[in-house]
């Protein structure tokens, strides 16, 4: 499609050592195929290095993990070296959508005039101030990285984002977005055998699995379904909880194996820990029930959860919270909770009727998507922004 570009992709994570990829990852190993991608490499994590058809540049002089300390102290060092990228490389678009490497990011491409398509992923100011606890500290955070980002986005050529909802609230704000969904690679996550899946890992083929795989943070409301067994195993005694991932900068994990341990659960749940991308697809298919038990009001409104793409290319069962643009795409195997009184209504539901489902969401492989992402860069390259 077109000629060879060159793109600077500034990430939200660290590129290569983050344990959970995000859509950039998925959208520019892509690209790579077509054109040259380079990555600034912000060192914050310390997961196991993954293989990228990407151009790494190191860009960490002081590698503090926790990401407010990193990406503060780091940024004069992340605008030289993203300066010098664009420079050097040729750079014809930058791409990104981080705060303050962000913002890093513009004022690189402003200097070198190279347009800037700025991707918004989630809401920034809720996602930065769920990690801390302390009231004051978490609304400053809140409205200092909504300021950045404002900033951020009227500085940019054109924006995209991942959901109807927050096409919307950008739009309230006075921010146009186009909208490039989240999305799946299909040639990963497809059904597979349930009974072998749960033999493979270390289950009771004959057991009967609720699980959740992502990042085990509190925004996903994990204790709750611990607290639901009991009242679940009245009806379904070989029930057992699947809990894949692990947490990234809080104890929530640590809290949920106490939970488990205080209530006498230790047989009916296993925590995996973290799971390479390539794994997933065993672990979702070796579950009965697959959930999405997303909590905060503000993110329910604008979020559209990967696991809900990977969930569904595996034709699972899922059991959410109300999220308007996942009950939007919906399917015959979405369900959605209200309550607990609903959740274990539903699990029963599922567990005496064992539906089979065939979910066909090819429309949402991240080739796809990255078809998508290739057209509005075009676009923008061609002088279809300002």
């Amino acid at each position: 499609m077109g000629e060879k570009r060159r793109i600077l992709l500034v990430s939200t994570q660290d590129y290569i050592h983050h344990p959970i990829p995000s859509r950039h990852h998925y959208i520019c190993e892509e690209l790579a195929l077509r054109h040259d991608v380079h990555v600034p490499h912000f060192h914050v994590s310390r997961g196991e290095e993954r293989e990228t058809r990407l151009k790494v540049h190191e860009a960490t002089l002081f590698p503090f993990q926790s990401p407010l300390l990193h990406y503060t102290l780091n940024a004069p060092h992340h605008f030289r070296v993203i300066n010098r990228i664009i420079k050097e490389e040729d750079i014809d678009i930058v791409v990104g959508a981080h705060v303050l490497a962000g913002a890093a990011m513009i004022r690189a491409a402003e200097k070198h005039e190279i347009p800037v398509l700025f991707d918004l992923k989630d809401w920034f100011p809720d996602s930065a101030a769920a990690y801390y606890n302390n009231r004051i500290l978490k609304e400053a955070i809140r409205s200092t990285v909504w300021n950045i980002t404002r900033w951020n986005l009227s500085h940019s050529t054109r924006v995209t984002t991942v959901s109807p909802s927050l096409v919307r609230q950008l739009a309230e704000y006075g921010f146009s977005a186009g909208l490039i969904t989240n999305g799946v690679n299909t040639d990963l996550f497809y059904p597979r055998d349930i009974g072998v899946c749960k033999r493979d890992i270390g289950l009771d083929p004959e057991s009967f699995v609720i699980g959740f795989a992502g990042s085990v943070e509190r925004w996903y409301a994990i204790d709750q379904l611990i607290r639901m067994l009991p009242e679940i195993r009245s009806f379904c005694p070989e029930v057992h909880l699947l809990i894949v991932g692990g947490s990234l900068f809080t104890d929530y994990i640590e809290e949920l194996q106490a939970l488990v341990l205080s209530l006498g659960l230790s047989e009916m749940v296993t925590f995996t820990g973290g799971k390479r991308y390539d794994e997933l697809p065993l672990y979702m298919n070796a579950m009965d029930v697959c959930t999405i038990p997303l909590s905060p009001p503000q993110w329910v409104q604008i979020a559209l959860p990967n696991k809900f793409f990977e969930y569904s290319a595996c034709s699972r069962p899922i059991l959410s919270t109300p999220i308007p643009d996942v009950e939007a795409i919906g399917g015959p195997h979405l369900h959605i909770y209200r309550s607990p009184g609903e959740f274990v209504n539903t699990v029963r539901q599922i567990y005496l009727e064992r539906v089979e489902y065939t979910i066909d969401f090819s429309r949402f492989s991240w080739k796809r998507k990255a078809a998508e992402f290739e057209t509005v860069i075009e676009e923008v390259l061609s002088g279809g922004d300002r």
